[in-house]
């Protein structure tokens, strides 16, 4: 048999190089379409734990507001009080502590406060006033 010839040979050759070149290049190809996908996906996930933690910071700070003690809730405190329980005997009716009964006092103090400020003596809606109503009969007599 005849030897092939040199050209034939380094044509095979160039052949099968260029085969795997291909070969090579197409598998990267897949590989990085893998990565892009892989990096596609997690970046995703990112987002959602950031705004998952974001959503977590805004109810953690809904649960901080209801915290301690409410105002709805100090003028009961406050009307205790009035009745002549100690700071102890309420703390232990509504079980709480002694200082948490001190901050719905303080709490409702403000408003108790106002509230008397707001009725002077001789003043409130059942003794009917004092001043206003003679002034109002002088005026009608002259």
């Amino acid at each position: 048999m005849a030897a092939p010839r040199k050209s034939a040979t380094k044509t095979a050759a160039r052949e099968k190089a260029r085969a795997a070149a291909a070969a090579r290049l197409e598998r990267e190809k897949k590989i990085m379409a893998a990565s892009e996908a892989f990096f596609a996906a997690t970046l995703a996930v990112e987002d959602e734990k950031a705004k998952l933690r974001e959503k977590i910071a805004q109810l953690q700070a809904q649960v901080k507001e209801l915290d301690g003690p409410r105002p709805e809730a100090a003028e009961h405190v406050r009307s205790m009080k009035d009745a002549g329980l100690a700071n102890k005997e309420i703390a232990e009716l509504l079980e709480l502590s002694a200082g948490e009964v001190g901050q719905y006092l303080r709490l409702d103090a403000p408003r108790a406060a106002l509230s008397e400020s707001s009725n002077p003596p001789g003043h409130d809606a059942f003794s009917g006033g004092g001043a206003p109503d003679e002034e109002t009969h002088e005026d009608a007599a002259v």
